[in-house]
């Protein structure tokens, strides 16, 4: 019984030991103070880098004759690398230019002949067939009217037994076959003089289909001939000659009065660009310094052109290219650099920091400030 009692003694003693000394610990260890925060500034970007390259604002323009010049060779080429072309001017002739040009002389013929031939059937017969047949006629009807004479006074003769059954009937069929005869030649006079609607349709029809067989002979001539599509300079010439039409063109013409820096801007780049923003250019090879503004900001995303000498650059970054119209005295100075690689950097525009524009970043997990200025 003794026992017991002191069991539950010693129990009672430890568990009140036990409270006080959770008592005094939570009264007597320092308050642990809060992480600091940390704020980080994260700066506004103020420009867009990118690599690019140099172009006439024109594009570079690869020539090809029109179709139908299947295996022709160059027969003569008309400008040299370099040369100032006018818009029009003959650049290059195949060498099957002259077999089309004979073949539209013959085009030409074969129309002059058809309009000659409806000239013919309007005017009808010529005057002096006319008039022999008139002639003819006349001649026709004095002999008939003679015989109708002689068939009358025969008629005559006979009631009075002059003359026999026979003769009568001689002068009589003399008499008929003169009237034929003018029938013939009255039915020949008017032929003659008729003009028929019918000719004259079908000489019209000959008229249209030679002028229609003109018409394919001076397009296929043409087509053996390129003339420049604008005015501009032969950048390249890329088939002499001799040789087939080479599968890149005959030769590339750009307009390179007017140069533009085509920049190759990653797509997640262009939401921060617009027209009007000025821009840097730098040569890659010389480091020289060109200046413009933005002119045109592409509609489709594409894989780079330009690549840079960094092995283990993203080559299959996607990419929209961005114009940008060069000064004129910066144009002027890269008439001849085309697809010269650059670097460009637009220009942004300037923007003030302020802590609204700053990240805040707390790493406790779980903190709240309005606690830690509680206590």
């Amino acid at each position: 019984m003794r026992t017991s009692i002191i069991k539950e003694l010693t129990f009672a003693a430890v568990c009140v030991l036990l409270g006080l000394a959770w008592f005094f610990r939570g009264v007597f260890q320092p308050a642990v103070a809060p992480a600091a925060v940390a704020t980080v500034l994260v700066p506004q970007r103020t420009q867009v880098h990118s690599l690019g390259r140099l172009e006439p604002a024109s594009r570079i323009l690869e020539l090809f004759p029109e179709s139908g010049n299947e295996g022709a060779t160059v027969r003569q080429l008309h400008v040299a690398e370099g040369e100032q072309v006018e818009s029009g001017q003959l650049l290059v002739t195949l060498d099957n230019t002259d077999r089309r040009r004979a073949k539209r002389a013959e085009a030409e013929a074969r129309l002059r002949a058809a309009e000659v031939r409806l000239q013919q059937v309007q005017a009808g017969a010529k005057s002096g067939d006319i008039a022999a047949q008139r002639a003819l006629v006349a001649l026709a009807e004095r002999q008939s009217e003679l015989a109708r004479r002689e068939a009358d006074r025969a008629r005559q003769l006979q009631a009075r037994k002059a003359i026999s059954d026979e003769q009568l009937e001689e002068e009589q069929w003399e008499l008929d076959r003169l009237l034929l005869e003018k029938q013939r030649a009255e039915g020949t006079l008017a032929g003659l003089l008729e003009i028929r609607e019918t000719d004259v349709r079908a000489a019209q029809s000959e008229i249209d289909a030679a002028r229609a067989s003109l018409e394919t002979a001076s397009a296929e001539l043409a087509a053996s001939e390129l003339r420049a599509p604008i005015a501009g300079r032969v950048l390249r010439i890329l088939t002499y000659p001799g040789e087939r039409i080479d599968p890149a063109g005959l030769l590339e013409l750009a307009n390179v009065g007017v140069m533009q820096a085509v920049a190759e801007v990653y797509e997640g780049d262009v939401s921060l660009l617009r027209t009007g923003l000025r821009a840097k250019v730098v040569l890659d090879a010389s480091g020289e310094e060109l200046f413009g503004v933005v002119a045109e900001i592409g509609n489709a995303v594409a894989r780079k052109i330009v690549l840079t000498n960094d092995p283990v650059s993203d080559t299959d970054a996607r990419v929209v290219e961005v114009r940008i119209d060069l000064e004129a005295e910066s144009a002027r100075r890269v008439e001849r650099l085309s697809n010269a690689r650059v670097e460009v950097f637009i220009d942004l525009g300037s923007a003030n920091q302020s802590e609204s524009s700053a990240v805040r970043v707390n790493p406790v997990v779980g903190y709240h400030p309005e606690n830690a200025a509680g206590r």
